[in-house]
């Protein structure tokens, strides 16, 4: 439940100030400008990362920048580490009534993907956005008033693209545990949305069209191809889905759920 205390320490009246948001996968990429985000905003963070070495360094210079953050390194997928990673919140700090689930199995494979192919994928994308779903649902009041989740899909939930399928069908699955999630936790007051980014400069994206494509930013986005399959004719920095994850917690989207806001430079509009 939003506390009324926190809303008069927000001037712009986005009800996020004092209150305690979960990130997963928050330790790099649009993860760490989520967790960034929210921390401008005054908000406690805790992150779920697997990555013990990049969670460390992102923890420690958003402390040197004098905010809350806590880091639970721990798998998703793993109830028992979701469990206790929730449980080891800092005591002094509110209960989280701000989900972020950005984990996920960057695993791409066509028709020739093996069982373990598929569990990697949809481990972390769906089996862990499940548990961890429920965690943070059941640690809320049962009047959870102002309490909102936001899932990360893709604009490969919404298309074909070959090779892609176990990708393209863990993120459709978000689409759905998305909307179920909302007509579940609307009678207590909480909202679920997702967010379906385009292509992001990230390091893992950087890294691939450098090394495979042999092409940098700028080459990357003029090809016709790559960044010019976007309206916009450019990829997304990661500060640029924060801004909308933000958006869609704030009490300046309270009358959103169920819904993806797609993030996308217009991708999916031709």
């Amino acid at each position: 439940m939003t506390d009324m205390a926190d809303m008069t320490t927000d001037p712009l009246g986005r009800g996020l100030s004092g209150r305690t948001a979960v990130v997963t996968g928050g330790a790099q990429g649009i993860g760490a400008a989520v967790v960034t985000r929210l921390c401008a905003e005054g908000c406690r963070v805790l992150v779920l990362d697997t990555s013990e070495e990049h969670g460390k360094a992102a923890v420690e210079r958003w402390r040197d920048q004098g905010h809350e953050v806590h880091l639970a390194v721990a798998d998703v997928a793993d109830e028992h580490a979701v469990r206790d990673a929730f449980a080891a919140l800092p005591p002094t700090w509110p209960a989280p009534t701000l989900l972020v689930n950005l984990a996920a199995g960057f695993v791409f494979k066509g028709l020739d993907a093996t069982r373990e192919d598929w569990r990697a994928a949809l481990d972390p994308t769906l089996i862990g956005l499940s548990l961890v779903t429920r965690e943070f649902a059941a640690g809320l009041p049962p009047d959870a008033s102002g309490a909102a989740i936001v899932n990360m899909a893709s604009i490969s939930a919404h298309i074909a693209q070959s090779g892609y399928l176990t990708y393209n069908t863990g993120k459709a699955a978000v689409l759905g545990f998305t909307r179920c999630a909302a007509q579940e936790l609307a009678p207590r007051g909480v909202r679920v949305n997702s967010v379906s980014p385009g292509t992001v400069w990230n390091a893992g994206n950087e890294r691939y069209h450098r090394e495979v494509l042999g092409l940098d930013r700028a080459a990357a986005e003029a090809a016709p191809e790559h960044g010019g399959r976007f309206l916009l004719g450019r990829f997304a920095d990661p500060e640029e889905v924060a801004a909308p994850i933000a958006f869609l917690l704030s009490a300046e989207a309270a009358f959103i759920t169920g819904t993806d806001l797609p993030v996308d430079g217009g991708y999916l509009a031709v």
